[in-house]
């Protein structure tokens, strides 16, 4: 597997008209690993996904790819990223399986149509989600995590090796969070892929990604390597963003560890 860092960051700056959000952000992404962006409410991560997403405007230098993001054009981004913002913004009435094929929309002529081989890509997500019993239907009748499911489909079926995810975990249930998760890390860790993932729950985060940025005053204030660092070193790091908080370690039957944050008496 490869270490090559896919995404680069260096003193990056962003906002939205005279108010700045991120300041003198650094970090970058390797190939084979997903790192989640933990943080309170306003710190600056759903603003640090749209930037490097291209979405609002930023100053500094992100690398993708080993490329200068800046001179993409939009086309050439979504060949090479995906995106899963927190709101799909579709309001047409559109199938379930033809949102999930929008994902190839860069791969495809302005008046071509989705191959066969594209449908069955799009069909396989869908089942992996557990909703592909309603790939016909409407994506306006969906639930909101069903909603949320297929977009995530959507994001990851044109398998470009960069994918940028703002709270995908929002409408999802407690437990279609840790499949959708474990899904993402099958489709990425061994295929010199990268996510960068904007986060709320920080056990999730814990238990399912590589590393953590944790985000405060739109800076990157520490990271966390959640495989190889102490719990006592993690802990300290997490205080200094939630404040009184401690963690658990568990063990579940098939003995395996996870650990759990926890509001501190």
């Amino acid at each position: 597997m490869s270490d090559k860092a896919l995404v680069q960051v260096k003193n990056l700056s962003s906002g939205y008209g005279k108010k700045q959000i991120l300041s003198d952000v650094n970090f970058d992404v390797n190939a084979n690993e997903i790192v989640g962006l933990l943080g309170v409410n306003g710190c600056g991560k759903t603003t640090l996904i749209k930037t490097m997403c291209k979405i609002i405007p930023g100053n500094g230098e992100m690398l993708l790819n080993g490329e200068d993001a800046s001179l993409w054009s939009s086309r050439k981004f979504s060949k090479n990223c995906s995106l899963v913002p927190q709101k799909s913004g579709i309001t047409i009435d559109i199938s379930v399986l033809d949102v999930v094929l929008m994902g190839f929309n860069p791969f495809i002529s302005l008046l071509g149509r989705p191959t066969k081989k594209m449908v069955a890509e799009a069909e396989k997500l869908l089942g992996l989600f557990g909703i592909e019993d309603r790939k016909y239907d409407s994506f306006l009748t969906l639930s909101e995590g069903q909603k949320q499911l297929v977009i995530i489909a959507r994001a990851l079926v044109a398998d470009t090796n960069i994918v940028f995810m703002d709270e995908p975990e929002s409408s999802l249930d407690f437990s279609v969070r840790y499949d959708m998760m474990n899904i993402l890390r099958r489709q990425i860790v061994g295929k010199d892929k990268c996510a960068l993932i904007s986060l709320h729950d920080v056990n999730l985060a814990l238990n399912l990604c590589d590393r953590l940025l944790l985000i405060k005053d739109g800076k990157v204030s520490s990271t966390i390597d959640v495989r190889s660092e102490d719990k006592g070193s993690i802990e300290q790091k997490l205080q200094k963003i939630y404040g009184s908080v401690r963690l658990m370690l568990v063990t579940d039957e098939a003995n395996k560890e996870s650990l759990i944050m926890v509001k501190a008496n």
